[in-house]
C-alpha cells in the first residue's frame, strides 16, 4: 500500500520544499531527469528517482538553492528511501500481475476461454486472466449481460462492436457495451469474445444451480468451479466442450498458487472521502 509511514515523509518534504524556496512546485520524478530548465532544480533522492522543485524565477544564487534542497532531503533521507522503493515497486510490478499471470497460464493449460477468482460473499472479481476486461465486480458484468442480450439479435458476438443503429441511444447501455468490446478486441485481439464469456459466466454465478459447473450450452459457456481459502472461487469458462475430470486435475496442482497470490492481494481501499495526492511523474 503506498499511504505508509514512508509517503508521508515524502510528503512533508514536498511542502518543506516549496515553503522554503517559495517554489510553485515540488515532485518526486523516475527515470531520465527533465530537460536542462533554468526554473528547475533536481536532487537525486536514489538512482533513477529525482525531486525535482519548480521556481517562478531564477534563484540568485543557484548553488545555494541546490544546496538547500540536499540538506532538506537528507533529514528524510531513511523514510523517503523506503517510500520511493514502495512507489517504484509498485509502478513496475503492480499488485495483481502474479496472479493474472498464473490465472492466463491456466486458462492456457485448460483451453478455457477465460479464468477467474470471484468473491463468494461479495461482487468482488479478485483477479481475472484477461487484465484488460472491465470485470471490477458482479453488478457490471450484469449490465454488460444485459445489453449484450439486447445486441444478440445482430448475430454473433464479432458483430456486436459495429456501428450503432440508428435509433440508438448515445449514452445507453448497448452503447456502452459496444465500446467496451471495441477497446477490449483493440487492445488484444479475441479479448471481446472472451469478455462475453466472462460476462456470462459471472451471470450464470448467481444461480445456485451453476455451483457445480454446467457444460456448454447456447449462449452460456461451460463452467468449473473449485474453492480456495473458504472465501473465493476459482472458475474456469468453455465456449467448446472439455473434459472437466481433466479441467479439475489442473485446476487443483495450480489451487496452491493461486491462493497464495489471492490472499497477497491489498484489501480494496473504501470509498474515499477526501485525501492527499503525492505528486509522482514518470517518463
Amino acid at each position: 500500500m503506498l499511504y505508509t509511514g514512508g509517503v508521508d515523509a515524502v510528503l512533508r518534504l514536498l511542502d518543506l520544499v516549496r515553503r522554503e524556496l517559495r517554489a510553485r512546485d515540488a515532485y518526486v520524478r523516475l527515470g531520465a531527469p527533465p530537460t536542462d530548465d533554468p526554473l528547475l532544480l533536481v536532487h537525486e533522492l536514489r538512482p533513477g528517482c529525482m525531486l525535482v522543485v519548480a521556481l517562478d524565477e531564477q534563484p540568485p544564487d543557484r548553488n545555494a538553492a541546490q544546496h538547500r534542497i540536499a540538506e532538506l532531503a537528507q533529514a528524510f533521507t531513511s523514510t523517503v528511501h523506503d517510500a520511493m522503493e514502495v512507489l517504484e515497486t509498485g509502478l513496475t510490478h503492480p499488485p495483481g500481475d502474479e496472479l493474472t499471470q498464473v490465472l492466463a497460464d491456466l486458462r492456457d493449460a485448460t483451453s478455457a476461454e477465460v479464468a477467474l477468482v470471484v468473491d463468494r460473499q461479495s461482487p468482488v472479481v479478485w483477479g481475472c486472466s484477461e487484465p484488460g476486461l472491465p470485470l471490477r465486480d458482479r453488478p457490471a458484468a450484469r449490465r454488460l449481460a444485459a445489453a449484450f442480450e439486447q445486441l444478440g439479435g445482430e448475430g454473433e458476438p464479432a458483430s456486436w462492436w459495429g456501428a450503432a443503429k440508428a435509433d440508438e441511444p448515445e449514452a445507453g447501455p448497448t452503447q456502452h457495451a459496444r465500446r467496451a468490446l471495441r477497446e477490449a478486441e483493440r487492445d488484444h485481439p479475441g479479448a471481446a469474445g472472451r469478455l462475453v464469456t466472462a460476462v456470462r459466466a459471472l451471470v450464470a454465478l448467481d444461480d445456485p444451480a451453476c455451483a457445480l459447473g454446467q457444460p456448454p450450452q447456447p449462449n452460456l459457456p461451460g463452467i468449473t468451479i473449485k474453492e480456495i481459502a473458504g472465501l473465493y472461487q476459482v472458475v474456469l469458462a468453455f465456449e467448446q466442450p472439455y473434459s472437466p475430470l481433466r479441467a479439475e486435475g489442473v485446476m487443483r496442482r495450480a489451487l496452491p498458487v493461486i491462493e497464495r497470490h489471492v490472499l497477497e492481494l491489498p484489501p480494496l481501499d473504501p470509498t474515499p472521502k477526501g485525501g492527499r495526492v503525492l505528486p509522482l511523474r514518470r517518463d
